[in-house]
C-alpha cells in the first residue's frame, strides 16, 4: 500500500516540470490570474526564473494545449479567436549558427530562414491536424500553396497542400544538412525574415474555418537564443502584421538585447509589448495573495486524485498544518534554556510570577545580557514599560527562536511548517512549491500515517532543508559559473546562519545585501546568472544614487535555501558589502565569513562548518527528540 501510494504521489507531484508531464500537463493546468491578459493581439513578455510556470502557460496558450484544456471538444476549440503555436529554443539548435568562418551577417540570415521554415511548419502541421479533426475543413489552393513554398526559396512545385508539408519537410532536414557543411561553401536559399509566416497567417485566415483567427507565436525559453538572434527575433516583434503576434518566455535578465536590426529602435513595454513579471506578480504586496490562490489550486487538484475517494474538499492549507511561534519555542525547549533559568531565578528573588509566556521571559533576559543591565533592573523596566515592550515582543519573538539553541546541534533547531511558510519559500516559484509538499507527504506516506491527517511539522521541517539542499547541489551545473554560485550560496547561507544565531546586538533577520561602492564587472555577470538561476532574488532599492540617480538594487539568496541553513526567510533587514567581500565570498570563503562576522561583533570561535544535510530517514532520533 505504501509503494502504491508513494507511486501515486510520484506520478501526482514528483514531475513537476512541464517537459515531465508530457500531454499530462492539461490534466492538471491551472489558470494563473494573468492567464487572460496574455490572450490578447499585442505582442507579450513572460518573465520568470525556471520553475515559474512559463512553460505550462505558454503550452497552455498553444493549439494543442486549449485543445486539451476545452477538453478536447473541436467545436469548443474553434470558439477561440487565436491559434497558438509553441516553438521551444533548443540550444543545440540556435547555437549552430555561429562561427565556421562565416560572417555573422550571413548568419543572421540563415539563422532568419531556418525560423521562417520551423515556423511555417509548425503552422502548417496545425492547418493538418485540424483537418484531420473536422472533415469539412476548406484546403489550402494550389495557389497558395505555391506562393508559400516559393515565398521560402523552395524550387519544388506544391500541387496541393500535402504535397507542400512534403516540400517542406524534406526542406527542413537538407537545410540541416547545408547548415553544418556551410563552411564548405554549401550555402542553402535564404528567405527574407518574417514574409513566409505572414504569408502563411494570411493564406489561412483566407480559409472559411480560420476567418479572422491570429496566430499567436509562442517562443519559450528566449534567453537560449544568441544576442543576435535575439535582435532578429525582436525586429519581428517591433514589426508584427496583423495576421500574427509573438509572445515569448524569457528568465529574468535573460532578454540581454532590446534593440532591433536598427540600432536607433528598441523595443518599449507597453508600446511594443506588455510585460508579465510572474514573480513580482505573485509576491509584491499588492497581490501577496495571487500566488497563494493559485498554489493552491494547483495542489488540491492534484491531492483530490492522490486520496481517490470522496474527498473533494480536501485543502492543502488544513493539511500542512503550521504552528505558532509560541508553540515553536515550547518544542525548541525554550525552558530549558540558560537565559530563561536565570529569569526564574531573578523572577524568585524578586518573589514575582510574571504571566507571560517563556519565550517573553527569554526576551527580557536576553536584552538584559545584550545590553549589558542587571536582569533585575530590566525586568523592572518591564514592569512599567509594558506597551514598549508588547512591541518589542512582537518585533523580535520570531528572530529569538533562532537563538534558543546557540551552540548545540539537534536534529531540528527552527522549524519551517505550514502552508503560508511554504508558500513564502517558494516565492512566486510553483516548482519550488510543488517540491516542498513532494518531499513533505513523501514522508508522511513513508511512515505509513494516514493521508487524511495532517503532515507534521517535523516532516515538512525535514522536507524544506531537503529542498534547499536539492537545489543547492543542482546549481553546480545550472550554467558556466554554477560552481562559483555554490560557493557563494555556501559562504553567504553560513554568514545568514550566524547573523541569526549570534548576532546579539545587530538589527534581527538579516537576510539582504546590497553594495557599498561600485561593483567590478566580474560582479556583475555573478549577479546577472544568480539571478536568472534562482540562486538570488534582487529587489530595487528604495535609494537612489549617483549623478544620474540610478536606481540600484538589493539582493538575498533565493528563501528556498533558508531551512537548509536555518536562518529567516522574510524580507527584512539588510547587510552592506563591499565588491572585494562580494568576491572573497566566492574566492577565499573562510576569510569572507571571518571578515564580516567581525564587523557585526560576531566571535569565530564558536562558527563551524555549514551543516551536513539532514539525512531524510533519521526518523527513529526525530520520534525521540518529539515524543
Amino acid at each position: 500500500m505504501i509503494i502504491e501510494m508513494q507511486e501515486k504521489l510520484d506520478q501526482l507531484f514528483g514531475s513537476y516540470k512541464a517537459e515531465w508531464l508530457k500531454s499530462d500537463i492539461f490534466k492538471f493546468f491551472t489558470e494563473p490570474y494573468y492567464f487572460s491578459a496574455l490572450k490578447s493581439n499585442s505582442p507579450g513578455v513572460l518573465q520568470g526564473g525556471r520553475g515559474t510556470g512559463k512553460t505550462t502557460v505558454l503550452r497552455g496558450l498553444s493549439y494543442i494545449g486549449q485543445y486539451e484544456i476545452l477538453n478536447s471538444k473541436i467545436c469548443d476549440f474553434d470558439k477561440n479567436k487565436f491559434i497558438g503555436i509553441y516553438y521551444r529554443a533548443n540550444t543545440n539548435h540556435v547555437r549552430a549558427f555561429t562561427g565556421k568562418g562565416v560572417s555573422k551577417e550571413k548568419w543572421i540570415a540563415i539563422f532568419e530562414h531556418y525560423f521562417n521554415l520551423i515556423i511555417c511548419w509548425e503552422m502548417l502541421h496545425f492547418i493538418d491536424w485540424h483537418r484531420n479533426l473536422r472533415n469539412d475543413d476548406e484546403e489550402l489552393s494550389e495557389y497558395a500553396c505555391n506562393l508559400i513554398a516559393s515565398s521560402l526559396n523552395l524550387s519544388e512545385i506544391a500541387n496541393d497542400f500535402t504535397g507542400l508539408l512534403h516540400i517542406i519537410e524534406t526542406a527542413m532536414y537538407k537545410f540541416q544538412a547545408d547548415v553544418n557543411n556551410v563552411a564548405d561553401g554549401n550555402m542553402p536559399k535564404l528567405s527574407m525574415a518574417g514574409v513566409p509566416i505572414d504569408i502563411v497567417a494570411k493564406q489561412t485566415q483566407n480559409l472559411r474555418q480560420f476567418k479572422d483567427k491570429v496566430y499567436y507565436l509562442l517562443i519559450d525559453e528566449y534567453e537560449n537564443f544568441t544576442d543576435d538572434q535575439q535582435e532578429c527575433i525582436n525586429t519581428l516583434i517591433k514589426h508584427v502584421p496583423d495576421s500574427y503576434t509573438i509572445k515569448i518566455g524569457v528568465r529574468e535578465m535573460g532578454w540581454r538585447v532590446k534593440t532591433t536590426h536598427n540600432n536607433m529602435e528598441s523595443l518599449n513595454d507597453p508600446a511594443d509589448y506588455r510585460l508579465t513579471k510572474i514573480e513580482e506578480s505573485f509576491t509584491d504586496s499588492q497581490s501577496a495573495d495571487r500566488f497563494e490562490e493559485f498554489a493552491r489550486s494547483v495542489c488540491n487538484l492534484r491531492l483530490v486524485k492522490l486520496m481517490d475517494d470522496d474527498s473533494p474538499n480536501y485543502d492543502i492549507k488544513r493539511a500542512l498544518v503550521g504552528i505558532s511561534i509560541e508553540e515553536e519555542a515550547e518544542k525548541l525547549n525554550v525552558t530549558s534554556t540558560t537565559l530563561y533559568q536565570s529569569f526564574l531565578k531573578a523572577e524568585k528573588a524578586k518573589k514575582m510570577n510574571l504571566k507571560i509566556h517563556p519565550l517573553y521571559k527569554f526576551l527580557i533576559a536576553y536584552w538584559a545580557e545584550t545590553h549589558n543591565n542587571s536582569l533585575e533592573s530590566t525586568i523592572d523596566n518591564y514592569i512599567y514599560n509594558q506597551k514598549t515592550w508588547n512591541q518589542r515582543y512582537d518585533n523580535y519573538k520570531y528572530s529569538l527562536l533562532f537563538k534558543l539553541n546557540k551552540g548545540k546541534y539537534i536534529a531540528i533547531s527552527k522549524y519551517y511548517a505550514g502552508w503560508n511558510t511554504f508558500v513564502k519559500l517558494a516565492n512566486g516559484n510553483i516548482r519550488y512549491l510543488m517540491a516542498l509538499v513532494y518531499q513533505s507527504y513523501s514522508l508522511h506516506i513513508e511512515n505509513d500515517n494516514d493521508l487524511k491527517k495532517p503532515v507534521s511539522v517535523e516532516y515538512q521541517t525535514i522536507a524544506a532543508k531537503n529542498v534547499g539542499w536539492k537545489n543547492l547541489t543542482e546549481l553546480e551545473g545550472s550554467c558556466m559559473i554554477g560552481i562559483q554560485l555554490t560557493q557563494l550560496i555556501q559562504t553567504l547561507g553560513t554568514i545568514f546562519r550566524w547573523l541569526a544565531k549570534d548576532g546579539d546586538k545587530t538589527a534581527p533577520e538579516i537576510v539582504q545585501f546590497d553594495f557599498s561602492g561600485e561593483i567590478s564587472d566580474r560582479t556583475r555577470e555573478i549577479l546577472k546568472l544568480g539571478v536568472m538561476n534562482l540562486a538570488l532574488v534582487r529587489m530595487p532599492s528604495n535609494k537612489l544614487s549617483g549623478v544620474k540617480s540610478v536606481k540600484e538594487f538589493q539582493y538575498q539568496l533565493h528563501p528556498i535555501f533558508a531551512p537548509y541553513f536555518d536562518y529567516s526567510f522574510r524580507k527584512k533587514r539588510k547587510l552592506s558589502i563591499s565588491d572585494k567581500d562580494f568576491l572573497d565570498c566566492i574566492d577565499c570563503p573562510n576569510d569572507a565569513v571571518a571578515k564580516i562576522l567581525n564587523k557585526r561583533k560576531i566571535s569565530m570561535e564558536d562558527i563551524q562548518s555549514v551543516p551536513n544535510q539532514l539525512s531524510l530517514f533519521d526518523f527513529d532520533k526525530l520520534n525521540e527528540d518529539y515524543d
